[in-house]
């Protein structure tokens, strides 16, 4: 039997090689990008789901586009939809990047992603037989000539990217620089994925979206992509597209030929949920929860030398190490200290993970506020000595 090159040349996902050690009895989690347990509306998803299994439609064939009245709810619920757009329901905002990807980009064509990058978005371009090539936004650049290479670079069939609360970093783009992608993007002809599945997840107010703000470029193309699973629950796996109608037809009919249809009772349970008058007072709930983490964190961390970017939303912090430490001897370290990290390489483009050795990404979302602070001091213990060799 031979498997196809799509597959055998997919790339681990890092983050998944890592589910065995925080299975490890008394391990505390800071590498995984999970939500909270207990920042789930456990009473009112209760409710919802108690309303859908009554319903013939949670137990039945549907549209391919999704469920009509979860269509129109995430419509009130997500970013404004111009005319000539189309909303398509995905089961997370994954599917709807792969879909887009696919519709967008054949096979050994290239796409811009974002440095450090999502590692799961690594598999899924070399699922789809798709070339990667990376770009950078730094925080204080505006005119991201980085970025404008890498387009001149030719045969770029599209940008994937991530500016709100990004995952790893947790930074966001300011305005400034999203007009800019959007115009870099708009001459050189390359439609914009932008995948924000962290807005709802703020502590300040974020620029507006690529999605938004695309109608004041000229020439500009973005194909939107929202999530549930961070505010709501992920497991009901289900999150949106926003695409141009061409483009919606062509992910819809590449989504039926997968897998048919969007779930149908996870969508019943969503559609109550959505409509049940409880999302603002839980997602403020959440905000709080994940503010006060992320302040522990952060705080712990700075006393100790981590360099660690201030950010507003998300679910992550990407601080640099001490002076002297790498990520990959505080790994092993921490793991010994029965604390979880992700390295910062496992963000990496293939082969530019040194770039990354100085950093780590830390979830805060996973843990109450007193778990985290005791991760953060077992982290901050498992340092290697000062002058020691690491």
């Amino acid at each position: 039997m031979h498997l196809s090159p799509l597959v055998t040349s997919m790339p681990v996902n890092p983050l998944r090689a890592l589910f065995p050690y925080a299975a490890r009895p008394g391990m505390l989690n800071l590498a995984s990008g999970h939500p909270s347990r207990d920042a789930y509306d456990a009473e009112g998803l209760e409710a919802a789901a108690a309303r859908a299994a009554c319903e013939a439609a949670g137990w039945s064939y549907g549209p391919a586009a999704g469920d009509p009245e979860l269509v129109a709810a995430l419509t009130r619920l997500t970013v404004p939809i111009a005319d000539g757009q189309r909303l398509l329901v995905t089961s997370g905002a994954q599917q709807a990047v792969d879909l887009a990807l696919r519709a967008l980009v054949p096979p050994g064509s290239r796409v811009l992603l974002p440095e450090p990058v999502y590692p799961a978005i690594l598999a899924l371009a070399a699922a789809a037989g798709i070339e990667v090539a990376g770009y950078e936004v730094p925080a204080d650049d505006d005119r991201l000539e980085g970025l404008a290479t890498a387009l001149r670079a030719g045969d770029v069939r599209a940008i994937y990217t991530l500016p709100t609360f990004s995952n790893p970093t947790g930074e966001c783009w300011s305005l400034a620089q999203r007009l800019r992608v959007l115009a870099l993007c708009a001459e050189a002809g390359v439609p914009v994925v932008e995948d924000d599945p962290y807005r709802m997840i703020r502590f300040a107010e974020p620029p507006p979206s690529l999605a938004e703000l695309a109608p004041q470029v000229a020439g500009s193309c973005v194909i939107y992509a929202g999530s549930l699973s961070k505010f709501v629950a992920p497991g009901l796996r289900l999150g949106w597209a926003i695409a141009p109608e061409p483009l919606a037809k062509a992910m819809q009919e590449l989504r039926q030929a997968a897998d048919l249809q969007p779930n149908s009772l996870a969508q019943r349970v969503a559609v109550h949920y959505l409509e049940s008058g409880r999302v603002d007072s839980h997602v403020n709930r959440v905000r709080d929860l994940y503010s006060a983490r992320k302040a522990r964190l952060a705080s712990v961390l700075a006393e100790a030398g981590f360099r660690v970017p201030d950010t507003e939303g998300g679910m992550f912090l990407f601080p640099r190490l001490p002076e002297g430490q790498t990520a990959s001897a505080l790994f092993d370290r921490a793991v010994a200290e029965n604390v979880l990290i992700a390295p910062g390489p496992a963000f990496a483009l293939p082969g530019r993970g040194a770039g990354l050795s100085d950093r780590v990404r830390l979830c805060f979302a996973g843990l109450s506020e007193t778990l985290i602070g005791e991760a953060a001091e077992r982290l901050v213990g498992a340092l290697a000595p000062t002058g020691a060799q690491v």
